[in-house]
């Protein structure tokens, strides 16, 4: 069983990350790293994909009516508590603002709003209807299979080390955001600090750690 949401958060963080990035890339007509590590996930989506693994689990096995609108009302109401729990801890704790909604209306502190709710509803139901049925059997099949499993440890270990790193960032941020007394936003950063950048942009648009770490310490160094 722990294995099986091992899988998924790895699966659904790597999936996100690809949603994100073509979004943004739509949206901003720029391509820029989404989230809060360096590498190719943003967890925010494995821990959503848990929890509404573990909520059609619970809905399948239930006979009732309107089925289709309680898994809408239900994966929107959790999704954006989780969202929500996150800006808050991504705030609070590293003093960093992954997004921002403020502009939008009917939002909460800029950390949750009601159209990016409808978006987490509408993604619940096609994970409950196009997803689910077939999930446990593509992760069984990856359980039982060797060469999965080996790649599988080599994310958890690549994984390990980028939240490390990424950690080590933020409190940089932190630091930083501290002697400014101003609140980060990470991403517009490292686009600023991508247009600095001539050689291997594209590299440095995909994975910015290197450059934005290094923008943090030197200006700690001078604070």
């Amino acid at each position: 069983m722990i294995l099986k949401y091992l899988f998924i958060f790895c699966i659904f963080s790597i999936i996100g990350w690809f949603l994100e990035l073509i979004y943004r890339a739509l949206k901003s007509k720029k391509i820029i790293n989404p989230g809060f590590m360096n590498g190719c996930v943003v967890p925010l989506y494995g821990f959503g994909a848990v929890i509404l693994d573990l909520l059609c689990n619970i809905l399948c096995k239930m006979d009732f009516r309107y089925k289709t609108v309680a898994i809408f009302i239900l994966g929107l109401i959790l999704l954006s508590i989780l969202e929500l729990i996150a800006g808050v801890i991504l705030l609070k704790i590293f003093k960093l603002r992954l997004w921002d909604y403020s502009s939008y209306d009917f939002n909460f502190k800029g950390y949750i709003c009601l159209q990016y709710s409808l978006i987490w509803g509408f993604l619940t139901l096609i994970f409950y209807n196009f997803v689910f049925p077939y999930l446990d059997n593509i992760i069984k099949v990856l359980i039982y299979n060797r060469i999965c499993l080996i790649l599988f440890g080599v994310f958890v270990g690549i994984f390990s080390i980028d939240f490390y790193a990424s950690v080590l960032l933020s409190n940089r941020v932190k630091k930083y955001s501290k002697n400014i007394n101003q609140i980060i936003n990470l991403e517009n950063l490292k686009l600023d600090l991508n247009k600095k950048v001539k050689e291997k942009k594209v590299l440095n648009m995909l994975f910015p750690y290197l450059i934005t770490n290094k923008f943090f310490k030197d200006k700690n160094k001078n604070t």
